[in-house]
C-alpha cells in the first residue's frame, strides 16, 4: 500500500496495453522480473533520457552553426 501519497500517482491504461505490460515484466531486464510499476517507470525514464539526449544534441548543432 502507498504510504506517502505525495510520491505516487495512478495511471489508467487500456486492457490490451495492460496485457502487454505484463509480458514486459520479464523482458525489460532479461533474467529479472520487475513489477508492472517498475516496468512503466523504466520505460518512461529510458524514453525521457533518449528524447532529452537527442534534444541536447540538436541544441549543440544549432549552437555550433550560430558560432560560424
Amino acid at each position: 500500500m502507498c504510504r506517502d501519497k505525495d510520491n505516487y500517482h495512478s495511471v489508467s491504461v487500456r486492457n490490451y496495453a495492460f496485457s502487454k505490460l505484463g509480458a514486459l515484466t520479464n523482458k525489460v531486464i532479461p533474467g529479472t522480473s520487475l513489477s508492472r510499476a517498475k516496468v512503466v517507470e523504466k520505460l518512461i525514464n529510458d524514453s525521457f533520457n533518449s528524447l532529452n539526449s537527442k534534444s541536447e544534441a540538436i541544441n549543440e548543432v544549432r549552437q555550433q552553426k550560430q558560432k560560424i
